[in-house]
């Protein structure tokens, strides 16, 4: 475990200008989001707002299917691992990954900033313990994936003219490897999301 935490905390270090680049533009999904909530016509929010406590009216009496919030969880973010790898992969489809990067901080964004703007400081308390708790893994992993997938299309670009058949299969091959590795660290976060996540938001449903 101690080796593993090394080894990230140097790649992290390594490449720290990519970090900075996809966090900012996480950031900016997240504000951007965040803004969106304003611009909803009432009907809109009005909308949004009965399915919410819709949502909260039932979820004290009715049991949440854990297993099947994990499922959900993982493919979905699976699918986002899947989308930013293919990207880098095939390196023409790289300004892709900015944009997965984006859309991820855009649905936080929202989702937060409509629970704080309707139901304010519970509102928060919500986010903060069922939103936060699968995301303290999710966003460090989707960052890290948008990284590799940036450095991967970099290094080829920039050996494209050097770089033969064997070291790009090598190359290829740690690429993969290295993001099956953070698609392990989401299912992780699926099972935070469907068997802590459920407990929080039954302990404030009727709060909220």
């Amino acid at each position: 475990m101690n080796y593993f935490v090394s080894k990230m905390a140097t790649y992290m270090k390594q490449n720290i200008g990519y970090y900075l680049l996809v966090g900012l533009i996480l950031v900016l999904g997240i504000v951007m989001g965040s803004f969106t909530v304003s611009s909803l016509s009432e009907d809109q929010k009005q909308e949004l707002l009965n399915y919410v406590e819709s949502f909260f009216s039932n979820v004290g009496t009715v049991s949440i299917d854990s297993s099947t919030v994990f499922y959900t969880s993982v493919f979905n973010n699976l699918k986002t691992a899947l989308a930013i790898t293919l990207a880098g992969l095939f390196v023409i489809s790289s300004p892709l990954i900015p944009a997965v990067i984006f859309f991820r901080g855009y649905i936080l964004g929202f989702t937060v900033g409509f629970l704080v703007s309707e139901f304010g400081i519970r509102g928060c308390l919500f986010a903060a313990l069922s939103i936060f708790p699968p995301n303290i893994i999710t966003i460090p992993v989707i960052l890290s994936l948008g990284v590799t997938g940036i450095y991967f299309a970099a290094e080829v670009i920039k050996n494209r003219r050097k770089m033969d058949g064997r070291e790009y299969l090598n190359m290829t091959a740690s690429y993969v490897l290295l993001n099956l590795g953070f698609c392990l660290l989401l299912i992780l976060a699926g099972l935070i999301e469907g068997y802590i996540s459920p407990v929080f938001i039954k302990l404030l449903s009727s709060y909220i």
